[in-house]
């Protein structure tokens, strides 16, 4: 859409109700509600789908590849859907999230069915892989739509930021709910050694379900569509045009590789970490505590608007993901057998990495202010897409390679139930994989913040006022 045709377009910006410090609540608990699956399926579907149904590491990392590699472009067609869905009496994306949550659930418990353990082999991986498939498929059509909420809900910087620590808040919150909770219920000592419960993921699962229901319930409750784009037919953007005007921005450009590289840090990491805890320090109530590793990030939430406010988030963001990268380094040259102190030292390594993820989601609402800045063009849904592209090629890559490199340690495959102690060669390579996968995407991630993305505090600052401007004019 060009200067000339944005006057044809109705943009409303409703300040009834007023925004509210309650909705950052709702939005973080939406987040919380997608980490009931989110969280479950990256850090135990490759030990459920090994040691549960006794999949080998390489075809194991391959449908987690497959799945994610689709939910790419998943997340994108629904994303680009929901741009050009009708403006309904609550908005465009709240609808996305009422409907496809009920396919997600019933996915989510399909997977985990304690009898497919019993089936032949092929049958378990083609169950394996259709299940997951079809589960990443419905979170693309509730979690795509649902990130667009916070970049609607108002124009005023400083509330957006405020939204998207509030999601940040709830992904991390939700992290630890299901981190900690996990480790204490699916794992049993058999003959010393800790031991997947495979049966009991199906009791999870539907405990999980019911919990997601009642997180999204509230969000659609609690949130509201105040930037309300009403778009005739001829005034919709080409997708073309409106991937043109992503691609061609730097700062886009910049959130997509540091995305990649984000989500496959911290993917790699969750899943190895489960074998980490669980055959080289044989202590999983150890990787329970671990759920609370982004906790000090939690504890920052309230203050990091106004952190990034005075410092900028380029700046607070590069330097202390710097910060990670250099703690994870060293505790790889550490060699730490004591789990309780390389749990202690994560909890400072992990700081910068969860600050980040806090305002992740400002980063993308900026870029969408400095694409419609640029272009007069606005479509949240597309661009918030496109960067979750790059995140879930982050994922399947994350997904595929966790799968190559257990394999690589030499990971000896268990059937359910059964008590495997690993050789000491493939402990050793875990705990290389453990700590060295972070402290080369953090610190990639760092120098991609600081040198490549372009926005500074003074820019996004002056971004918004444009845009204010141009809605008193009723243009885009």
């Amino acid at each position: 859409m060009t200067a000339e045709t944005a006057a044809a377009v109705t943009t409303k910006v409703e300040e009834k109700p007023r925004f509210s410090k309650i909705e950052p609540i709702g939005y973080a608990l939406g987040d919380i509600g997608n980490g009931f699956y989110f969280q479950l399926v990256s850090n135990y579907a490759m030990i459920y789908l090994t040691d549960a149904l006794g999949i080998s590491p390489a075809i194991t990392g391959g449908i987690i590849f497959a799945g994610k590699l689709i939910s790419a472009f998943t997340d994108f067609g629904f994303g680009v859907a929901a741009d050009k869905a009708p403006l309904r009496e609550d908005g465009r994306y709240h609808w996305f999230v009422k409907t496809f949550r009920y396919p997600l659930m019933a996915a989510i418990v399909l997977f985990f069915l304690p009898f497919v353990s019993s089936w032949a082999m092929p049958m378990r991986i083609l169950w394996a892989t259709a299940l997951y498939i079809i589960g990443v498929f419905f979170y693309s059509g509730v979690s795509a739509p649902y990130g667009s909420f916070a970049s609607v809900s108002t124009p005023v910087v400083k509330n957006r930021d405020a939204m998207a620590a509030g999601r940040g808040f709830g992904s991390t919150a939700g992290g630890i709910i299901v981190g900690f909770i996990l480790p204490l219920v699916i794992f049993e000592t058999v003959n010393g050694q800790k031991t997947l419960k495979g049966q009991s993921l199906i009791w999870v699962a539907l405990i999980f379900i019911a919990l997601m229901w009642i997180c999204y319930e509230i969000t659609l409750r609690l949130t509201r569509e105040r930037i309300r784009v009403d778009k005739s037919d001829k005034d919709q953007v080409p997708l073309t045009k409106a991937l043109s005007a992503m691609f061609s921005n730097r700062a886009m450009v910049a959130i997509m590789i540091a995305a990649l590289l984000l989500i496959f840090s911290q993917m790699f990491a969750g899943a190895v970490n489960t074998y980490l805890y669980k055959d080289y320090f044989n202590n999983t109530f150890a990787l329970s505590v671990l759920a609370f590793q982004n906790v000090p990030a939690l504890i920052l939430a309230p203050f990091a608007p106004a952190i990034c406010d005075k410092v900028g988030k380029k700046a607070a963001c590069g330097f202390t993901l710097a910060i990670s990268a250099i703690m994870f380094l060293a505790m790889f040259f550490m060699q730490i057998s004591d789990p309780w102190i390389f749990v202690a030292l994560s909890f400072v390594a992990n700081l910068g990495n969860g600050f980040f993820g806090l305002m992740i989601w400002s980063f993308i609402t900026d870029i969408i202010d400095d694409i419609q800045v640029k272009t007069h063009t606005r479509e949240d849904g597309t661009v918030y897409t496109g960067y979750m592209f790059f995140r879930k090629i982050g994922q399947a890559i994350s997904g595929l390679l966790s799968g190559v490199a257990l394999g690589a340690t030499g990971y000896v495959v268990a059937q359910s139930g059964q008590s495997i102690a690993q050789p000491e060669g493939v402990l050793s390579n875990i705990y290389a994989v453990a700590t060295l996968a972070p402290a080369i995407g953090y610190g990639l991630i760092a120098l991609v913040i600081l040198f490549l993305y372009p926005l500074s505090g003074r820019i996004t600052k002056d971004n918004a006022a444009i845009l204010e401007v141009r809605r008193e004019h009723g243009e885009l």
